[in-house]
């Protein structure tokens, strides 16, 4: 028949629709993780720097990096976490700093106490 769909079409439609399926993330989950890392980065624990590096990587990649690698250093919950946030910030095309309260002072704040991270600090070496 002329109006049918070719198979190769329908695997594709449903592949995309898998993967948007597996991706997908709510408001309510992004809000949460956000949450969960920025108490995390205003804690004074193992897991506080890595926390505060995918959040500012979030808020500005251009000043803030993560090396990925350093994910590993994060509890289950926190790994979760971050997961969430990344997929919120991508999927969902939300700042971070914008779905919480008083983010953009609490974003300006971590952005401040982790000054060393940003890449003009941890990269100075390699561009002197």
């Amino acid at each position: 028949m002329a109006n049918e769909i070719p198979e190769s079409v329908v695997v594709a439609m449903q592949e995309q629709s898998f993967m948007r399926e597996q991706l997908s993330v709510t408001e309510v989950d992004y809000r949460d993780a956000v949450s969960l890392l920025v108490k995390a980065a205003q804690s004074d624990t193992s897991c506080s720097m890595v926390a505060a590096q995918v959040l500012l990587s979030l808020y500005n990649g251009y000043e803030f990096h993560i090396d990925l690698a350093a994910l590993g250093a994060l509890d289950y919950q926190l790994l979760h976490a971050a997961l969430i946030a990344i997929r919120g910030r991508t999927i969902l095309l939300n700042e971070p700093h914008d779905v919480i309260e008083n983010g953009k002072k609490i974003f300006a704040v971590l952005s401040d106490e982790w000054a060393h991270l940003h890449v003009k600090h941890r990269y100075q070496k390699h561009y002197i």
